[in-house]
């Protein structure tokens, strides 16, 4: 119940973050910072695909209302969280995953978090500039938006990691 509320928590203020800050950040050559894939990212190793994808529906959904985007955000989450255990497991260490292990730099290091989310955030990316501009207005300008967003997504998420293991490492002192 408690690991409920926790990322309960976590979903609201990714959504608000997404909405009321990223999505208002008007960036050079129009590209966007997908925050709410960190959420779809940070949920437990052994959460079941049907509830993964749901949860991803559900914050898709979330951004697509105060958007205007009309599923496009919704889709890409989905397909993100489908492609999540295939991702996860193409990088499981020999040992495995650990029973409370969790999906984050604090527990799985620079490495593992870097392959891992570099590739999630490139695929969910890629679809979503693909669906997003489904004419052809030049494959330049949606590789470019692609791995701007790529780029720019992952530093945040980065960023907001070391912060919070920085966080947690205080709190253990």
């Amino acid at each position: 119940m408690r690991e409920v509320i926790k990322y309960g928590f976590w979903f609201v203020l990714v959504l608000v973050a997404q909405v009321f800050i990223f999505d208002r950040l008007v960036l050079p050559g129009g590209f966007v910072i997908s925050f709410y894939v960190f959420f779809i990212m940070m949920l437990p190793f052994r959460l079941n695909r049907i509830l993964l994808m749901l949860i991803a529906m559900t914050i898709g959904i979330g951004v697509d209302s105060f958007n205007d985007t009309f599923g496009l955000h919704t889709s890409a989450a989905v397909f993100l969280a489908w492609l999540r255990p295939y991702i996860y497991k193409a990088f499981e260490p020999v040992i495995g995953y650990g029973e409370n292990q969790s999906p984050n730099l604090a527990e799985m290091g620079w490495a593992w978090t870097l392959k891992t989310y570099i590739l999630a955030i490139l695929a969910f990316n890629t679809w979503f500039y693909t669906l997003s501009f489904l004419r052809l207005i030049g494959p330049w300008f949606t590789v470019q938006k692609i791995l701007l967003s790529t780029l720019t997504t992952l530093l945040v998420i980065l960023v907001v990691q070391v912060l919070y293991r920085r966080k947690m490492k205080k709190n253990e002192l």
